[in-house]
C-alpha cells in the first residue's frame, strides 16, 4: 500500500475510537504463549533463551535427513506490491537451473506473502506469479466507508487478503512445510508486537509441524499480520495464555521495526554456540532480496499535510531498506558467510498508476526476471560501502547493459 493512502484516514480524523482489548499485563509479555504449539515464535531482538536446543535439534535433523551441512539464507524484504521484484526474481532463478534450496528463509511484510513459496521451492512457483499479478486489487483489499474507518481502525479491509492466504495456504502446504521443518530447514516470518514494540519472529515450519488443531489458523494469521500494514489495514490480534488465563497480543507488519531479517541480533549467539560445541563453522551464504529501490527518488512535494506526511514516512521506509542491508552485512560478517544482494535499480522507470495495478505487477515481476537472467542481480555488499564507480553500476543507473561491468555473481 503506498503511504499516502496509508496516512489518510489518520492524520484526517485522528484516533478517537477503540477496539475492546484483553492485552496481556506487561509484566507477563515474556511469559505469553500460543495455546497448545511449543516454540510457535520468538522475539526478534535476541536470541531465544532454548538457542542451543533449537541448534541441537537442527543438526540432528539436517543429519538423519542428509541435508546439505552447508546454510544458504534468503531474506525477503517488505515493499507491498513490490513483491512482484522478488517473485521474478526467483522464477528466472528456477530456470536458470542454479537456485539453491534455501536451508531458511526469512520474510517480512509482502516477504512473508512470497516466503512460503520461496521455501518449498519450485514447484510453487505457479502459486508465487498468481499472488503478484493474478489477482484484482479488490481480491487483496477493500476500502471502507469514512463512518467505519474510526471503530475499525483501518483503511481499508483485509479480509480479502485473508481470503487469498487461506487460498494458498491449505493442508497440502501445510504438511509440505511440516515436512521440510522436520528436514531441518526453518520457515520463519516478523510481525511486530505493538504492546511490546518488539520484532517476533514466527517459526512456521514448527507450527505446520505441531500438529496442533490451531496450526493452520496461526499460520494463516502470522502472514496477515506480517502484511498488515498500520492504519491501511487492521491489526491482529492473538490469543494467548499467561498461567492459564487467556489474553490478546496486537501485532502488525513486521515492516514497522525493519524491512527485512537475517535474524542479526542472534548471529554472534548462533556462531558462539556452534564453537562451544566444537562443531566445524559450515560454509554460510546470505542472499537479501529488498522489493524496492534503494536509491533516491526526487519528487516535488505538494505543501499540504498529507503530502508532507506521506512523503517524510516514504523515505523513511527507504533509509529503513538501506540500514537493513547493512544489518545483514554485519550478520554475513558476523557468521563468516558470503553475502548476496539485489534490489530494483534506477533502470526500471515503469510509472506507478496505484495500489496493485495489474500492469504495474507484471512489468516488475518481468524487470525481476530478466535482471536475473542477465546475471548481474547479486552485488557482494550494501552500494553505501562501495566505491563511487562500482556504486553507479551497481545500482543500474544507465540498465541492465551496464550492469555487466559490477563486482556482482549469480549463484
Amino acid at each position: 500500500m503506498r503511504v499516502a493512502f496509508v496516512l489518510v484516514a489518520a492524520l484526517a480524523l485522528g484516533a478517537c475510537a477503540t477496539v475492546p482489548r484483553n492485552p496481556v499485563p506487561l509484566d507477563q509479555l515474556e511469559n505469553a504463549t500460543i495455546p497448545g504449539i511449543q516454540n510457535a515464535r520468538y522475539w526478534g531482538d535476541e536470541p531465544p533463551p532454548n538457542l542451543g536446543d533449537l541448534l541441537d535439534e537442527i543438526a540432528e535433523q539436517r543429519r538423519n535427513s542428509g541435508l546439505d551441512p552447508n546454510v544458504t539464507i534468503l531474506a525477503l524484504s517488505g515493499g507491498s506490491d513490490n513483491g512482484a521484484f522478488g517473485a521474478g526474481l526467483l522464477s528466472a532463478w528456477t530456470e536458470m537451473g542454479t537456485r539453491p534450496e534455501f536451508t531458511t528463509v526469512t520474510g517480512v511484510s509482502t516477504g512473508a506473502l512470497s516466503a512460503a513459496f520461496a521455501f518449498l521451492g519450485p514447484d510453487y512457483d505457479d502459486d508465487l506469479r498468481q499472488m503478484y499479478g493474478g489477482f484484482p486489487k479488490k481480491s487483496i483489499f477493500r476500502l471502507r466507508g469514512w463512518l467505519s474507518i474510526l471503530p475499525k481502525a483501518s483503511v481499508a479491509d483485509s479480509a480479502p487478503l485473508a481470503e487469498v492466504i487461506a487460498q494458498f495456504v491449505d493442508e497440502e502446504m501445510l504438511a509440505d512445510v511440516a515436512r521440510e521443518h522436520r528436514r531441518g530447514r526453518r520457515l520463519l516470518v516478523q510481525t511486530s508486537h505493538l504492546d511490546a514494540q518488539r520484532p517476533v519472529i514466527w517459526d512456521l515450519g514448527a507450527i505446520a509441524a505441531s500438529g496442533a488443531p490451531n496450526a493452520i489458523e496461526i499460520f494463516r494469521k502470522a502472514l496477515l499480520a506480517s502484511a498488515s500494514v498500520p492504519v491501511a489495514f487492521p491489526p491482529i490480534l492473538f490469543k494467548v495464555e499467561v498461567d492459564g488465563q487467556v489474553y490478546d497480543e496486537m501485532h502488525v507488519d513486521g515492516g514497522v521495526i525493519s524491512q527485512s531479517t537475517a535474524l542479526t541480533s542472534w548471529q554472534m549467539d548462533i556462531r558462539e554456540n556452534i564453537s562451544q560445541r566444537r562443531e566445524k563453522l559450515s560454509t554460510t551464504r546470505i542472499y537479501v532480496v529488498r522489493n524496492g529501490k534503494i536509491t533516491a527518488e526526487a519528487e516535488t512535494v505538494a505543501h499540504s499535510l498529507i503530502a508532507i506526511a506521506g512523503r517524510s514516512v516514504a523515505t523513511l521506509i527507504k533509509s529503513q531498506g538501506i540500514g537493513d542491508l547493512l544489518s545483514a552485512y554485519a550478520a554475513a560478517q558476523i557468521r563468516g558467510a558470503d553475502f548476496y544482494a539485489a534490489w530494483i535499480g534506477d533502470d526500471f522507470d515503469y510509472d506507478y498508476p496505484g495500489p496493485f495495478d495489474p500492469d504495474y505487477l507484471r512489468a516488475l515481476t518481468d524487470y525481476g526476471y530478466n535482471l536475473m537472467k542477465s546475471g548481474n542481480a547479486w552485488a557482494r555488499k550494501p552500494p553505501v560501502l562501495m566505491g563511487a564507480a562500482e556504486r553507479a553500476v551497481a545500482l543500474r543507473a544507465e540498465g541492465l547493459q551496464a550492469s555487466g561491468q559490477a563486482d556482482a555473481v549469480t549463484q
